[in-house]
């Protein structure tokens, strides 16, 4: 999760679960888009996170 690039420039951003680490902590995809992409930018995260499932529930809520 880059706060460098898309604050500074206004391109749009939006973060995904990408797996875990070594040590069980999650990790995230940061997928920037052009200028006024957000619609492109959801359904490019939303299909990312649909064919990989790497999003959890924490264990308290399944």
């Amino acid at each position: 999760n880059s706060q460098l690039i898309p604050p500074h420039t206004g391109f749009p951003a939006i973060t995904v679960p990408m797996g875990f680490t070594y040590n069980h902590l999650p990790a995230g995809l940061q997928i920037v888009g052009r200028l006024f992409s957000e619609p492109e930018l959801i359904k490019v995260a939303y299909a990312f996170e649909q064919a990989t499932h790497h999003r959890r529930p924490p264990k308290k809520f399944k």
